[in-house]
């Protein structure tokens, strides 16, 4: 399982989980609002891209400071 997050130039922000395996089921990864090297990110949009399974989703969400 990998979880990813992007800009709105589709620059990856910070990756949260990468080649995790984990067993069916809910699950939940917190996003502290964070780059990949600890600086805060600015306001807007990131779009979180989860690939499980051999299936890929990608959803949005608005950061505001």
């Amino acid at each position: 399982m990998s979880l990813h997050v992007f800009d709105l130039q589709s620059r990856l922000v910070r990756t949260l989980l990468s080649g995790e395996v984990v067993p069916q089921g809910r699950h939940e990864a917190v996003w502290d609002g964070r780059d990949g090297s600890g600086r805060q990110a600015a306001s807007g949009t990131y779009f979180f891209r989860l690939e499980a399974g051999g299936k890929v989703e990608t959803k949005r969400a608005i950061l505001v400071k």
